[in-house]
């Protein structure tokens, strides 16, 4: 079975979610994931990063692990910040016209097993899987 891991150390800047899109964006379509599931993954993962920008104080970089095994894209994102407001986390869906506060929502609608730890002396990490489905010439396809 074929294995690709890509890990990231990034800065806590906004100039950093793009680079961590465009990593995940290129790993995919390299392998030959189906467009709309690249999507969805691109579209959670910059989700989680900008909450690392946004809301990790206390941490000047953060850590972006994209694992590939099989037909499944693991990702956890990393950040060394106090954690985060489990009340807050549990408040439902905010008004459509809001500009912030839909990110975890986003991440869960487009992801599966996602989960959300405060870890004392890691900080806080998030971790979240997507199914992979490919495009009939990819690569991993080929090797099978």
């Amino acid at each position: 079975m074929v294995q690709v891991t890509v890990k990231l150390c990034l800065p806590r800047d906004t100039s950093s979610v793009s680079i961590s899109r465009r990593v995940v964006r290129s790993a995919l379509n390299a392998l030959g994931v189906v467009e709309d599931i690249r999507y969805d993954v691109e579209l959670a993962l910059t989700e989680a990063c900008a909450n690392v920008v946004q809301h990790a104080a206390y941490s000047d970089e953060y850590e972006v692990t994209i694992a590939i095994q099989g037909a499944t894209c693991s990702i956890d994102v990393i950040d060394s910040g106090h954690g985060y407001d489990e009340e807050a986390l549990q408040a439902s869906m905010p008004h459509p016209n809001a500009e912030e506060g839909r990110g975890l929502h986003l991440i869960r609608m487009l992801t599966e097993n996602v989960m959300l730890a405060h870890h004392p002396k890691r900080g806080t990490i998030m971790h979240f899987e997507k199914k992979l489905e490919w495009e009939p010439q990819s690569l991993l396809t080929q090797l099978k």
